[in-house]
Parts: structure tokens; sequence; C-alpha cells
């Protein structure tokens, strides 16, 4: 486990906070960054693990992987 704000205050000039887990926290954590008058980190927490809803997913068509030659079919006949 890695402690990103401890880490980010170790850099002379940086400015860290933590996002916290609620709109509230990290509306606080904007702010304070926002006056900081250099580099600001704001740790935000981000949940990994099996709950499908926990993920990005994956939307439209992408020139990479597997949608490569379905991409570039649509490209050319379009005219990109």
């Amino acid at each position: 486990e890695v402690d990103y704000v401890a880490w980010a205050k170790s850099v002379k000039g940086v400015a860290a906070f933590d996002g916290g887990r609620t709109p509230q926290s990290l509306g606080e954590a904007l702010d304070k960054a926002y006056a900081h008058p250099g580099l600001s980190l704001i740790h935000v927490p981000l949940y990994f693990g099996p709950d499908p809803m926990g993920g990005l997913g994956a939307y439209g068509r992408w020139n990479v992987g597997g949608w490569v030659e379905d991409v570039q079919a649509l490209r050319h006949e379009i005219g990109l």
C-alpha cells in the first residue's frame, strides 16, 4: 500500500490532500489545492474488485485490439 498524500508531501513545493470519500470532502480538498500557488495532488480512492458496477466499461469503437479492422474500415467508409 502506498500513501500517495505523504509521498507527494515529501516533494518540496507540492501540496497534497486527501480527497476523502464524500463529495463534500472532495470539494474541500479541491478548494485547498486551488488556493496553493504551486503543484497540488489530491488523492481520490478508487474501487478495485469483482463488482462490475465498479468498472468504467468500454463503449464505442476503439482503434486497438480486436476492433482495429472494423474501425479502420469505418474510417475509410466515411472518408477519414
